[in-house]
């Protein structure tokens, strides 16, 4: 009996998942190299998103668009009003809008 119960915990907290996706971002400079700006770990299933700084750490919510992951912070309750921070384009992996950042040079996420 208590072998059925593990394997029945184990078989639910693997279906219970969440997928996490993580991005190193990297600025691309005037001499064509790369310099680590910041990470970022998606949780699609949580719906919440981690920007990693060299200061510390943020925790934002995360919509998923068709084209565009967005990450902000939702206005209420609701979760219907998103105040974008950053909008990641889903196929090139490219931030495509920084609210407190200017894009002089293009943002491109890598997945690790």
């Amino acid at each position: 009996m208590k072998s059925l119960s593990l394997i029945i915990i184990i078989l639910l907290s693997s279906s219970l998942r969440s997928e996490m996706i993580n991005l190193e971002c990297k600025t691309q400079t005037q001499n064509s190299e790369r310099t680590n700006t910041f990470s970022l770990l998606l949780g699609t299933e949580t719906k919440k998103a981690v920007q990693i700084l060299k200061k510390g750490q943020l925790t934002m919510d995360l919509s998923i668009r068709e084209d565009y992951f967005e990450v902000g912070q939702f206005t209420d309750a609701s979760q219907t009003d998103l105040i974008v921070v950053l909008r990641i384009n889903k196929t090139t992996l490219e931030i495509e809008y920084a609210k407190y950042m200017e894009l002089i040079e293009p943002i491109l996420c890598v997945k690790l």
